[in-house]
C-alpha cells in the first residue's frame, strides 16, 4: 500500500528565480535523494500542512552550486558523488550531464530536519557547585537552525531526561554560563557525602581488625576524594556527643569514608 511507503517532504532553498530553471534544480535534488535512499519512497514538496509520522522524513535542500547548462533533461553521474558531513548537514558534490553531453559540477547541502535535545545550564553555575534540578534544563532545537550545534545531542526527550537525572548531584569542575551546554567531562563524580552530613568513618589497621566511628563531614565529596570529617565522641554516655578532633578520609560509599592513615 502507498501509505506504508516512507514519505520525504522537501523544503527547497536558494533555487533560481526562473521557474523553469528551478524546476530542473528540484528534479536533480530529487534524483540525488533517491540515489542515497534507495528504498521505495514518495517525495512531496512542502510539509507545512501535513501531519508527520514515523515513516516521514523532512529534508531541507539548499543549492550551493546548481548551474543549469541547458534546458534539456539532466542526469546525475552517480559514480561522481562525493559526500562530506558537518554535524547535521550533508554536503554533496557531483557531476551533472545533459543529453547534449554538456557537464557541470553541482554542490548541494541537505539537512534532515528533526528536533534534538541537550542539557544546558538554567542559570550561572560556579565551579565546585553541586548540580541540582534548579541548575539544569533540557533544551530543544531544530537541526536546520544555524545555532543548533550541541556537541552531545539526544534524539528523544526521554534520553535527555535520563541524562538530566545522571547529571544531578555531580560537582561542576568549571563555571557554566546560562544556556551553555553541560558537558560530562567538566563534571566530577556523583557527590556521595555532603557537607554537614553524619558520616561513618572506618579504619582497618590490619586484615583482622576494623574500627568504626562517626562524625560530621566538613565538605562535599565524590568517590575516591579525600574530605575532612569532624569526629564526635559517640561513646560519651551524656545527652549529646562532643567533637574530639578532625581527620581526613577517602570517600568509599554514600555517607562513609575510610580513614586515610598517614
Amino acid at each position: 500500500m502507498i501509505m506504508d511507503q516512507p514519505l520525504i517532504y522537501i523544503e527547497y532553498k536558494s533555487l533560481s528565480n526562473d521557474e523553469s530553471i528551478s524546476e530542473i534544480q528540484k528534479d536533480i535534488i530529487v534524483q540525488l535523494i533517491k540515489i542515497n535512499k534507495p528504498h521505495d519512497l514518495i517525495i512531496i514538496e512542502n510539509l507545512h500542512e501535513k501531519e508527520q509520522n514515523h515513516k516521514q522524513y523532512i529534508l531541507s535542500a539548499k543549492c550551493i552550486q546548481c548551474q543549469v547548462i541547458d534546458n534539456s533533461q539532466l542526469e546525475i553521474d552517480s559514480t561522481s558523488i562525493k559526500k562530506s558531513n558537518n554535524k547535521f548537514t550533508d554536503e554533496y558534490t557531483f557531476n551533472v550531464s545533459s543529453f547534449s553531453n554538456k557537464k557541470t559540477t553541482w554542490k548541494i547541502e541537505i539537512i534532515e530536519k528533526k528536533i534534538i535535545y541537550y542539557i544546558a545550564a538554567k542559570q550561572y553555575i560556579s565551579p565546585n557547585n553541586i548540580l541540582s534540578e534548579k541548575d539544569l534544563e533540557v533544551v530543544s532545537c531544530m537541526t536546520s537552525e544555524p545555532k543548533c550545534l550541541p556537541k552531545f545531542p539526544f534524539f528523544s526527550s526521554n534520553d535527555a531526561l535520563q541524562q538530566f537525572s545522571i547529571y544531578k548531584n555531580k560537582k561542576a569542575a568549571t563555571s557554566f554560563r546560562e544556556g551553555q551546554e553541560i558537558e560530562a567531562k567538566w563534571l566530577s563524580d556523583e557527590i556521595l557525602i555532603r557537607s554537614g552530613e553524619k558520616t561513618k568513618v572506618t579504619y582497618s589497621p590490619n586484615n583482622s581488625l576494623t574500627i568504626q566511628t562517626f562524625g560530621k563531614s566538613l565538605s562535599n565529596g565524590g568517590r575516591g576524594e579525600i574530605i575532612r570529617v569532624q569526629i564526635n565522641d559517640w561513646f560519651d554516655k551524656g545527652a549529646t556527643s562532643r567533637p574530639i578532633g578532625i581527620i581526613e578520609g577517602t570517600v568509599v560509599a554514600p555517607g562513609e569514608v575510610e580513614y586515610a592513615a598517614k
